[in-house]
C-alpha cells in the first residue's frame, strides 16, 4: 500500500530566535513538551539564548549540553524580582531615572561635571530647588547646587543647554545598571539567558556544543481515516502538528511521540520561601540539586563545578570551590553534583490501587556518605529522548526510593479480594468460649500482558500490620512484598497473593442466644465442645418456648382483666337485678377463675423457666 504524507501544520507565534543557534531536531509528545535540540558555537564571550518567561521553568529543570571540554558551564539570567532587586543596591529608585530632580536629589554628594555652552563646572551635588526663571510666564525652573573644589557654591540652570556627567565610574556603572534593569524588565515575555562556560586555565576557544531542552506546546493530534474496500478496511492516521515553539524549524529533524510518560511542572524560577523557625544562628543552607544522571547513552562532555561535601547530623552540605560572581535580581544555574547509578528499572504495579495499569519505574539509590537532596528529575533515553519526570525525595545514605516517571498502558490488571474465616481451635474457660481463628485473605491480579512484547512484571503488594504473606517468592521491603511475574506477549494470567492473621475471640457463653449458638456451632469441629453448645442450644430452645407460653398466658390475662372491668363497669352502671345482670355476674365468676388458672399456670412455666436457666448456668460453668 502507498504510504500517505505526514501533513504538517505550522503556526508560528513571531518571536525571536535562539542567537547564534541552529535548531536541529524537535521531538513533540503527547504530555504538551517539545524537546528542542540545538547547535551552537560557544566562544569565551558567551552565547544568548532568549527564553520565553512562560517556558523558563521547564528550561531550567531540563537543560542538557554536550561540548565544552572540562568547562563548567553557567546559566546567568534576571531573577523574578530582577527589577526590585536590582534598584535594592542602587542610590536611587526606578522613578528616579525617569525624573532628573528626583535623580540629582538621589545622588547628593556625587562628583559631577556640568557643562553648558562649552563652560565646565565641576563639583558635588549639594540638591536642587525651585527658582524663579528667566523668562516671564515660564514655570517649574529647577537649579541644581554644586560645591566646587575650591568651596565655591555654585547654581547651574537644569535645562536642555546642560549636559551632566557622574565623574566616579561607580556612579556611572549604577545608572548603566539601573537603566539595563528598567530594559530586562521592559522585555516583559522574553528572558535573555546568558549561557558560558568557566574553563580550569581560564581560557575557552570557540567550540560546537549541542543543546537540548524542554519547553511547553501544543499536543499533536492525529486524525484518522478509514477507507473499506472490497474485502479490507485502509486506517491512516494523520499527524496535526502546530509549531508554537518560538522557533523557525529550518531542515528540522522533527519526531511525534505519544505515550503515558508523566510530565511535572515545577516552579524553579520563582521565589519559594520556606518557613522557618527563629533562632540565634542561621542552620545550614542546603544547595539546590541538579538532576541526578544514570549511566545513558547521552553521554555529557562537561565538567560540574568542584564542591566540597560534608555530612552533619540533620544536614548535607554541598560548597563550592570557586567563588561565584552574581549581581543582585540575577540567577545562576550550574551542575554540582554527578553519580553513575545502575540502570535498575522496572514495570511495577503497586497492589491497592485498583489503577488499570502499571507504572513504569527506575530504582534510585543513593551511593554517597551523606544525604542525596530532593528535587525533580527528567529522565532521556537514548533514541527516544524525553522519557518522562519523577520527583526524587531526600534520600538517606544507602537509602533507595522507587520513583514512577510513565504507564505502561500496553499492560492491564484487575485486582479480585476474597476472605475466609476459619475456627482453628476452641476452648471454655469459666464459661468462657475462646476460640483461635484464621483469617485468610487472597488477592488475585489478573493481568492482560501487552500485544507486542513480553514484560517482567513487578506486583509490590502492600503490607498490612499484623499479616503476613504465605506466598512464597517475594522480597520484602518496607512498604510492600514484591513479587516478579514474567508475562508472555499478549498473555492472559493471574498471580495469587494470600495472607493471612491469626486471631482469638472471647466469647461469653451465656450471652449467646440461639442464633448465636448456631454460628458457632457450625465453626466448631471440636467433639466435646461442639457437644455442649448442642446441649446449650436444646435448652435455649426450651427456654425461647417457655418464654412464649408466658408471654401469651400473660396476653390472656390482660385480656381477661379488660372484659371483666367492662362487665362490672356494666353492671353497676344499670343497678338492677335484671336476668341480663345475673348472667353478666356469672361471667364475672368465671373470669375470676380463668385468670387464677393462667396465673397458676405462669408460675408453673415460671418455675419451669428458672430451673432451665439453671441447668443451663450448670452446664457451662461444669465444662472446664
Amino acid at each position: 500500500m502507498r504510504p500517505f504524507p505526514i501533513v504538517i501544520l505550522c503556526a508560528g507565534i513571531g518571536l525571536p530566535a535562539l542567537a547564534d543557534t541552529n535548531v536541529r531536531a524537535v521531538t513533540l509528545s503527547t504530555a504538551g513538551l517539545a524537546m528542542i535540540e540545538a547547535q551552537a558555537s560557544l566562544s569565551g564571550d558567551g552565547l544568548v539564548l532568549p527564553v520565553r518567561r512562560t517556558d523558563i521553568d521547564d528550561f531550567l529543570k531540563s537543560l542538557r549540553l554536550s561540548g565544552g571540554g572540562n568547562a563548567v558551564p553557567m546559566l546567568t539570567l534576571t531573577g523574578p524580582g530582577g527589577l526590585e532587586d536590582s534598584f535594592a543596591t542602587l542610590p536611587f529608585d526606578a522613578d528616579a531615572l525617569q525624573n532628573l530632580r528626583e535623580l540629582m536629589t538621589a545622588m547628593t554628594g556625587a562628583p559631577v561635571t556640568a557643562a553648558r555652552r562649552g563652560i565646565d563646572v565641576q563639583g558635588r551635588i549639594m540638591g536642587v530647588r525651585d527658582v524663579p526663571c528667566a523668562t516671564d510666564g515660564q514655570q517649574g525652573c529647577i537649579a541644581l547646587a554644586l560645591r566646587t573644589s575650591a568651596g565655591q557654591i555654585r547654581q547651574i540652570l537644569l535645562d536642555d543647554a546642560l549636559e551632566l556627567t557622574f565623574s566616579d565610574a561607580a556612579d556611572s556603572a549604577a545608572v548603566d545598571r539601573g537603566l539595563d534593569a528598567l530594559r530586562a524588565a521592559g522585555q516583559g515575555q522574553m528572558l535573555d539567558v546568558q549561557l558560558s562556560m568557566t574553563a580550569p586555565d581560564a581560557t575557552l576557544d570557540a567550540q560546537d556544543i549541542s543543546l537540548a531542552w524542554l519547553q511547553s506546546a501544543p499536543v499533536w493530534k492525529t486524525a484518522w481515516r478509514a477507507e473499506h474496500g472490497p474485502d479490507r478496511m485502509v486506517l491512516t492516521g494523520w499527524a496535526v502538528v502546530e509549531n508554537a515553539t518560538g522557533h523557525d524549524w529550518r531542515d528540522v529533524d522533527l519526531t511525534l511521540a505519544t505515550g503515558a510518560v508523566q510530565a511535572l511542572q515545577v516552579q524553579l524560577y520563582d521565589r519559594q520561601q520556606g518557613a522557618r523557625k527563629l533562632a540565634d544562628t542561621a542552620p545550614p543552607a542546603l544547595m539546590a540539586s541538579a538532576a541526578m544522571e544514570r549511566s545513558v547513552a547521552f553521554e555529557s562532555a562537561y565538567d560540574t563545578a568542584p564542591v566540597a561535601m560534608d555530612d552533619g547530623d540533620s544536614f548535607s552540605r554541598f560548597t563550592l570551590t570557586t567563588p561565584v560572581t552574581l549581581n543582585a535580581g540575577d540567577m545562576i544555574s550550574l551542575p554540582f553534583l554527578r553519580e553513575t547509578l545502575e540502570d535498575a528499572r522496572l514495570t511495577i504495579y503497586r497492589g491497592g490501587t485498583d489503577a488499570q495499569h502499571p507504572m513504569i519505574a527506575v530504582v534510585v539509590e543513593n551511593p554517597l556518605p551523606l544525604r542525596l537532596p530532593a528535587g525533580v528529575m527528567t529522565l532521556y533515553e537514548d533514541g527516544r529522548g524525553h522519557a518522562g519526570d519523577a520527583m526524587i525525595p531526600e534520600l538517606a545514605p544507602g537509602a533507595s526510593e522507587t520513583v514512577d516517571f510513565a504507564r505502561d498502558t500496553a499492560v492491564s490488571l484487575r485486582e479480585d479480594v476474597a476472605q475466609i474465616e476459619t475456627v482453628q481451635s476452641a476452648r471454655i474457660v469459666d464459661g468462657v468460649l475462646i476460640a483461635e481463628e484464621r483469617l485468610e485473605q487472597r488477592t488475585t491480579y489478573r493481568i492482560e500482558g501487552a500485544a507486542q512484547g513480553a514484560r517482567q512484571l513487578t506486583i509490590a503488594h502492600p503490607l498490612r500490620q499484623g499479616w503476613t504473606i504465605q506466598t512464597e517468592g517475594g522480597i520484602s521491603g518496607l512498604d510492600d512484598m514484591r513479587f516478579t511475574v514474567d508475562v508472555p506477549e499478549g498473555a492472559m494470567m493471574s498471580h495469587n497473593v494470600v495472607e493471612y492473621r491469626q486471631t482469638q475471640r472471647r466469647v461469653a457463653l451465656l450471652d449467646l442466644d440461639t442464633d448465636s449458638l448456631n454460628y458457632w456451632s457450625d465453626r466448631v469441629d471440636e467433639g466435646d465442645t461442639q457437644a455442649l453448645l448442642a446441649q446449650m442450644q436444646d435448652l435455649r430452645a426450651q427456654e425461647a418456648s417457655l418464654q412464649r407460653d408466658i408471654t401469651g398466658l400473660k396476653d390472656t390475662e390482660t385480656t381477661l382483666i379488660a372484659d371483666q372491668e367492662r362487665l362490672v363497669g356494666l353492671i353497676v352502671q344499670l343497678g338492677d337485678d335484671s336476668a341480663t345482670t345475673q348472667d353478666r355476674r356469672a361471667r364475672v365468676d368465671a373470669i375470676d377463675d380463668a385468670i387464677e388458672s393462667g396465673r397458676t399456670e405462669i408460675a408453673a412455666a415460671s418455675e419451669r423457666l428458672d430451673a432451665i436457666r439453671s441447668d443451663l448456668r450448670a452446664l457451662v460453668l461444669n465444662a472446664d
